[in-house]
């Protein structure tokens, strides 16, 4: 639970500052002309590390372990009883 709680943190925070530092019409015209662009990087970079995080956390192992009864044999091939045994 804590995982989920810190990829959604992530995220949200990485959303807020890719909105934050997303260009306007007026820097997107004077980027085009040799300007500054560590604000499209740094909204690139926030964007990926955010979709990163969301990825991995979806893309987490479900294990579906079942416990099953096995009959158990002694060496002479004679029926014992029963085993409870942990299936994955």
């Amino acid at each position: 639970m804590f995982r989920k709680t810190l990829a959604a943190t992530i995220a949200a925070a990485a959303l807020a500052g890719a909105t934050m530092t997303s260009t306007t019409s007026a820097e997107a015209r004077w980027y085009r002309h040799g300007g500054y662009a560590g604000g499209a990087i740094a909204a690139g970079i926030i964007g990926g590390l955010a979709l990163g995080a969301i990825a991995a956390s979806a893309a987490q192992p479900v294990y579906a372990c079942s416990i099953e009864r096995r009959p158990v044999f002694n060496r002479f091939g004679d029926f014992v009883g029963y085993r409870n045994v942990r299936v994955c």
